[in-house]
């Protein structure tokens, strides 16, 4: 019988656990991922009531690997909310499947934390709006979504963890997995900071490539509202292992075609940073007065 590989080894496991003891943190109550042009404004969440505990470098955790992309930093950095005192964990940048990454590999600097324990996850990224009604610098809350990579994390053996135990159903109900309450304190946290919120259906497609016109045409007439090449992949990971996961998207341009642009990642980023300080300090607010209660 062939012994079935751990989505996280135990080696993993540990070293993540040893490197937040080092940092005087306790697992995680909230893990945020921050996508293309997020990272640069995390200080704008700062104030009185968080305390920035340190950060943890991919490479200083077994099994994780340094991101390729620009404006992915590749690391963990932790803050303590003074009046809980729960520990949120923001992950500054993320591996994707474009850089030649496996799904298990990819979805693995989130379900680390998820097997230490940590249960509540919010996921953002920049992506490509497919209505005219958006328009860059918008904010796109995530209803649900659909995975045009061709490829799932699940493929395979049902994951495991460290203890050799399933993580989830073989066949999971992929129905509601992003939190609908969540969803909707998001927009109005978002919505009081001046930013312009949709809601929508986010489609994940492999890149690296932006899209065709033709695709973009075909995208919005299925009523997609938002389309990039992360997150999928890690929902999929985390509602299976019953974790809670809400997720947004910055509209960081429109897709090709529907504005007459040619894209390019620099000036992407560019679009992103402008809006990301709003976003979060929406997200603080968020954090701060619904989910850390």
């Amino acid at each position: 019988m062939v012994a079935l590989k751990a989505m996280v080894q135990k080696s993993s496991l540990q070293s993540y656990t040893q490197q937040l003891q080092k940092l005087g943190a306790d697992v995680p109550y909230a893990h945020v991922v921050l996508g293309s042009g997020f990272g640069t404004s995390l200080d704008a969440l700062l104030a009185s009531d968080w305390v920035n505990l340190g950060e943890i470098k991919f490479g200083d955790v077994e099994g994780l690997i340094a991101s390729t992309v620009q404006d992915h930093a590749g690391k963990y950095r932790l803050y303590r909310h003074k009046p809980t005192g729960k520990v949120v964990q923001f992950q500054m940048g993320r591996l994707h499947g474009y850089e030649g990454h496996d799904p298990r590999l990819v979805v693995r600097t989130v379900m680390i934390p998820r097997v230490a324990g940590v249960k509540n996850f919010l996921l953002t990224n920049a992506a490509g709006g497919l209505d005219r009604a958006m328009n860059p610098g918008d904010v796109m809350i995530i209803e649900d979504h659909v995975n045009l990579t061709g490829k799932n994390p699940l493929i395979g053996h049902n994951p495991v963890g460290p203890d050799g135990k399933e993580l989830g159903p073989r066949f999971p109900d992929m129905g509601h997995c992003y939190k609908p309450e969540w969803r909707a304190r998001l927009q109005t946290h978002l919505e009081k900071h001046g930013l312009k919120v949709h809601k929508g259906i986010y489609l994940g497609l492999l890149g690296p490539t932006f899209e065709t016109h033709a695709e973009v045409r075909l995208y919005s007439a299925w009523g997609m509202k938002a389309v990039g090449m992360s997150t999928v992949w890690e929902t999929i990971a985390l509602h299976h292992s019953g974790a809670q996961v809400a997720g947004l998207s910055l509209i960081s341009n429109l897709g090709a075609g529907l504005a007459n642009v040619s894209l390019d990642h620099e000036t992407i980023l560019e679009t992103c940073r402008k809006s990301a300080a709003e976003i979060m300090l929406g997200l603080g607010d968020f954090l701060s007065q619904d989910l850390l209660k």
